[in-house]
Order: structure tokens, then C-alpha cells, then sequence
């Protein structure tokens, strides 16, 4: 399913401004800073993990431009739609995640685009060091 380009924009502009699952989350397992407020934003990735590598909470709070704080909440959306784990966050592909925000939307900055899921990988792996680390 191909939006058009006016439609992914739309999409993002509606992210930015209406943000899924932002805020913080008070018992969260893990929350891991990212990107830095030069590069377009910094942003803060709460995750509470679940049973057999499931999330059980997520969520994000941040300042940055449309394309790093929209696209942060796609991903957030893309998580609980799809009901991602721990480890299908791990095996997500930038390139491919640009591609179903939009390369046509974000052009060059997909730095920022993908800060969001570059904390959210950080986060997952600190998750699995300090939980599953302890017991293997």
C-alpha cells in the first residue's frame, strides 16, 4: 500500500502534531536519551519489557524538528500495530523504515529520520544487557 507523496506528508505533519503513545512512562525498565537538539532533536525512549522478548510499554518525549519527532511516533505506532518484540525491533532496517515514512518526504535527512529507532535499538539492547544478561 503506496501513499502518495502528499499523503505521507500529511501523515507526518499529523504525527508531529498529534504524537502516539508521547509522554513519559513512570515504570519504565529502560529510558535511553538520543539524537542531540543541533542534528534536529534529542528524544527520550521509555520501555518497559514484557514476557518472551514482548514490549509491555513504550513510549517518547522530545523536542526536535517535523521529521524527528513525526517519524519517532510512526515508529511508535508501527510497534503496537504490528506487535513488534524486542528482537523484530532489533531486526528493523533503516533504509527500509525511510522507505515507508517516505524517502521522497524526509530527502537528505535521514539522520532524522531515524533517530527514533536508533534510540529504540539502544534502548532494547541495554533492555536485553541488563535483564537477559544477568541470567544467561
Amino acid at each position: 500500500m503506496s501513499l502518495d507523496r502528499r499523503s505521507r506528508i500529511e501523515a507526518l505533519i499529523d504525527h508531529r502534531e498529534n504524537p502516539r503513545h508521547k509522554g513519559v512512562l513512570p515504570d519504565a525498565d529502560v529510558v535511553m536519551p538520543g539524537g542531540s537538539p543541533e542534528c534536529g532533536g534529542s528524544v527520550l525512549i521509555y520501555l518497559k519489557g514484557g514476557e518472551n522478548g514482548e514490549i509491555a510499554g513504550l513510549s517518547f518525549t522530545g523536542e526536535g524538528d517535523t521529521i524527528s519527532m513525526g517519524t519517532t511516533s510512526i515508529l511508535m505506532d508501527l510497534v503496537f500495530e504490528e506487535g513488534l518484540t524486542m528482537g523484530d525491533i532489533l531486526a528493523l532496517d533503516y533504509d527500509e523504515f525511510v522507505e515507508r515514512v517516505g524517502r521522497d518526504v524526509i530527502g537528505s535527512r535521514t539522520r532524522n529520520a531515524t533517530m527514533g529507532l536508533s534510540t529504540l535499538k539502544s534502548a532494547v539492547r541495554k533492555y536485553q544487557n541488563e535483564r537477559l544478561g544477568a541470567g544467561a
